[in-house]
């Protein structure tokens, strides 16, 4: 086994952002296909949710990335948390202020197609339980039904505060009881698919194998295709997804399976190459990483865009041409939005670096070794 540390960088680096930019796309395409072409709709019963899959591939990634992060530069609780919530604010609380918009804009409009689809009970509350990232707690599904896709973010959150309390406080018996207390405020839905989000911290700290470069690509490549095979026809289990008791946590164990194979593509990969070995050139390295950054806004505004495009042009359900119109309308203005919220981001690390600067001196007595 090889105990070097890892790299992300080079071809590690550019596997990591063609996942991650696929996986978006995917939800992306998902969704609208399934507003203009309701017949290919998924069903919940049946294997081969794309939509959902993307999304374990996001936990795992996330565990591997803040798996290497954590151990690069070793951050204390303080500014663990402030890289966190400056990376999550930065795009969630807009896509809620833009979610919010849509919201009004189809209530306003009062058309009953719309309001069945996208609007639940009262306005406020949804958003304020979201924008606290208490949206999926214990036995709640509360995302604006707007912008589903946030749930996932929900998990999210109490993913990084979890780890955070257990690595950055010392991992001793208080970091266990830390992290204890976080994971009963999540709830059980959270802690359930968590080990999908771990299987991404293992892969990166587990020696990685020693395998011939041409070997070790052809594992990863044969992970993936099981993880992929595991999607379209290991049958949800236990339970359908979006339906209580779990809602998008229903079909855990199936999801677990599918992680497994993802976290072993992940640790299947070969020390890093340069990016020049894969790619023709740097530049078009660095380009497809700004490409690939923009997975993130693409995954928090494109429903909340969809909604707004079927207010604002209707829909003609199994038009192809106007199908498209809208992948590529949504794509691009989700794209530009989010280089938009990119430019803004140092001000939310601005914030939260006041914010836990306030507090670190508290935080620094409490979690002393």
């Amino acid at each position: 086994m090889n105990t070097a540390p890892r790299r992300i960088e080079g071809s590690t680096s550019l596997v990591l952002d063609s996942l991650r930019l696929l996986a978006a796309l995917t939800v992306l395409y998902r969704h609208i296909e399934d507003v203009w072409f309701p017949a290919t709709a998924h069903v919940a019963q049946l294997p081969g949710d794309l939509s959902h899959a993307a999304v374990i591939v996001f936990f795992v990634l996330s565990g591997f990335v803040i798996a290497y992060t954590t151990s690069e530069k070793q951050r204390g609780l303080s500014s663990y948390m402030q890289a966190r919530f400056s990376r999550l604010c930065s795009m969630v609380i807009p896509a809620l202020l833009l979610t919010a918009v849509v919201e009004i804009v189809v209530r306003v409009q009062a058309n009953p197609d719309l309001i069945a689809n996208y609007v639940r009970g009262s306005f406020g509350p949804r958003y304020a339980i979201t924008a606290l990232f208490l949206n999926e707690i214990w036995f709640f599904s509360a995302a604006p039904p707007v912008n589903r896709p946030l749930w996932s973010l929900g998990f999210e959150f109490w993913y990084y505060v979890i780890f955070g309390l257990w690595y950055c406080t010392g991992r001793g018996l208080k970091s266990w009881a830390l992290a204890l207390g976080a994971c009963l405020v999540a709830g059980p839905k959270i802690v359930l698919m968590m080990p999908i989000w771990l299987m991404g911290c293992a892969a990166y700290h587990l020696p990685r194998p020693q395998l011939g470069r041409g070997l070790s690509w052809l594992c990863v490549a044969l992970a993936l295709a099981a993880a992929a095979c595991t999607v379209l026809y290991l049958p949800p289990f236990p339970y359908a997804l979006g339906e209580k008791p779990l809602f998008f946590a229903n079909q855990f164990a199936s999801d677990w399976v599918a992680g497994v194979f993802v976290a072993l593509a992940l640790w299947m990969l070969p020390p890093a190459a340069p990016a020049a070995a894969v790619v023709a050139s740097p530049r078009v390295a660095r380009n497809f990483r700004v490409l690939a950054d923009l997975t993130f806004p693409i995954y928090v505004l494109h429903h909340a865009l969809l909604v707004l495009y079927l207010a604002l042009f209707g829909l003609k359900v199994n038009d192809a041409s106007q199908f498209w119109q809208a992948v590529v309308v949504i794509l691009v203005v989700s794209s530009l939005l989010g280089l938009v919220l990119e430019w803004q981001r140092p001000n939310w690390s601005r914030f939260f670096r006041w914010l836990f600067g306030a507090v670190q001196p508290r935080l620094r007595k409490a979690f002393a070794r």
